[in-house]
């Protein structure tokens, strides 16, 4: 009961910081607009792309706690992939539109309204800042994770916060330019890493997080296993991982020895985050065996 009530918080955090970032992404947009100030566009855009990525995050959390079933055999958790695969290029074609009229106006600077973009600036650091405070309250990988990317943005507000007050004094209305470049250089450098995970995953590339030989040594120590190999494994969706592998063992061993030693690796790879894996027993140097 007590997991229930945290996981359903949990999700509520999510979904009131996606409530507040598609509100204000979208005052952004119009703040854009009045200020005609390209930074304000790019955060704007940023905060647009956060909106999808806790969404997707809060349907992720619910997803994550169903069970697998005759159509989804190994569960849903892969849709949170998939919602990252859509976010990004949302978020890549979005980026280089901005970084496009940014680079027209370095030539012919427009000039900006700041005092439209210190208000908006201050009030996109206390959004994202009680954001971030809502889930940093959470101790869910994905709700971390989702944490520093609001610290992110709020980082990014700081720095339309100095440019905004700079030009309050000196009318180098290039720097607002520069600004959505290099707010947009940070979202791509964030695409790009993305569209890496995301495409490791769909490939079916063998995890980093999981050391094979950490695996063969820990499977190996335990009695009556003589040799392990034909390790191959996969990620579901970026933290559960599957993996199959071929052990050999004694040929003295029952049936019921070999159950209770597929249950002693089962809880070995568990530990080390492989939700789902295939073990294969097979006699040491093809002896005739008891099972």
């Amino acid at each position: 009961m007590v997991h229930n009530d945290s996981h359903s918080q949990a999700g509520k955090n999510i979904l009131v910081a996606f409530f507040l970032n598609a509100t204000f992404s979208i005052i952004e947009f119009i703040g854009g607009y009045l200020t005609n100030s390209m930074a304000i566009y790019s955060d704007a855009l940023h905060d647009l792309g956060d909106s999808f990525a806790l969404l997707f995050s809060y349907y992720s959390e619910k997803l994550s706690y169903k069970k697998p079933d005759a159509k989804f055999t190994y569960g849903y958790r892969r849709f949170s992939v998939l919602s990252a695969f859509i976010n990004g290029v949302l978020l890549l074609g979005g980026s280089i539109f901005v970084i496009y009229e940014a680079t027209l106006r370095l030539n012919d600077p427009e000039p900006v309204k700041p005092e439209g973009m210190l208000l908006l600036a201050i009030f996109g650091i206390m959004v994202n800042g009680y954001a971030a405070f809502k889930l940093s309250k959470e101790s869910g990988i994905n709700q971390k994770m989702v944490m520093f990317h609001l610290l992110e943005d709020i980082l990014g507000w700081v720095s339309v916060f100095i440019v905004s007050i700079v030009l309050l004094f000196r009318p180098w209305y290039i720097l607002d330019s520069i600004l959505s470049i290099l707010i947009s250089i940070v979202i791509l450098r964030g695409v790009y890493k993305n569209f890496l995970k995301v495409g490791a995953i769909f490939l079916q590339k063998f995890p980093d997080e999981v050391k094979v030989d950490k695996v063969e040594q820990q499977v190996r120590e335990l009695d009556s296993v003589k040799d392990v190999h034909a390790i191959r494994g996969w990620s579901i969706d970026g933290s559960s991982f599957y993996l199959s592998l071929h052990v050999s063992v004694s040929e003295t061993l029952t049936m019921k020895e070999v159950d209770l030693l597929k249950l002693e690796i089962k809880n070995i790879l568990k530990k080390i985050s492989i939700k789902y894996s295939t073990i294969e027993f097979e006699c040491h140097k093809n002896l005739d065996c008891k099972f």
